[in-house]
């Protein structure tokens, strides 16, 4: 069995974080470019439900804003000490 092909990645995105990219509608293969994760591990999220997406007819895509919600739910943040108390 051949592997499937997946879709081209179209020219000339708006970035997500740009105003025309905030409701702009990528195909899973084009939001793996600004995110790190693969097209097939966003998809296999997303119709788990545990990432932001777009569901039109059965079909995931993810808007800029989601792209933006899914890197800051993984975003790490720093841990910072708490003072120490004077004794």
């Amino acid at each position: 069995m051949a592997p499937r092909k997946l879709p081209p990645v179209r020219e000339n995105l708006p970035a997500p974080s740009s105003p025309e990219g905030e409701l702009f509608h990528y195909q899973p293969t084009e939001a793996a470019l600004w995110l790190p994760f693969s097209a097939r591990q966003l998809a296999l999220k997303a119709f788990a439900r545990e990432i932001p997406h777009v569901n039109n007819g059965n079909k995931i895509w993810f808007s800029g804003l989601n792209i933006r919600a899914i890197t800051e739910q993984f975003t790490v943040q720093p841990f910072n000490k708490p003072a120490r108390a004077a004794a």
